[in-house]
């Protein structure tokens, strides 16, 4: 009887696998607080998902009293093809590409990014 609970699981967890794409690229973005001097990289899934700043930064240098506060952000492992955006309305909506590679988020001053996300593909 015991067999059947494990069965269970381990099929969960093959089906989990199985759904995850294999071959998504990840993205390398640096968060900076010139004010504070703290930086720190974080790798983006380039899925085309919006992930939370939060998540992906909490715990980082970047994190301040449990906020991801930056002044700047910038691409530092990607493809030619890579794009990506980060959005937290009304005060940023900005763009990462190739050509594009650093973005100033708050003309220099830090923002706290409590309901930001980025998303980013190839």
């Amino acid at each position: 009887m015991r067999f059947i609970p494990f069965a269970f699981g381990l099929m969960a967890i093959s089906v989990d696998a199985m759904a995850t794409p294999r071959d998504v690229q990840t993205v390398s973005v640096q968060l900076s607080n010139d004010q504070s001097g703290a930086n720190d990289n974080a790798d983006v899934a380039a899925d085309g998902r919006l992930w939370s700043i939060q998540s992906l930064w909490r715990h980082s240098s970047v994190d301040m009293n449990g906020f991801v506060t930056a002044t700047s952000a910038q691409l530092t492992s990607f493809q030619q093809t890579t794009h990506c955006r980060i959005i937290q309305r009304p005060n940023v909506d900005t763009e990462l590409d190739a050509e594009h590679t650093w973005v100033s988020l708050n003309q220099g001053k830090g923002i706290q990014l409590k309901v930001a996300y980025i998303t980013c593909s190839d």
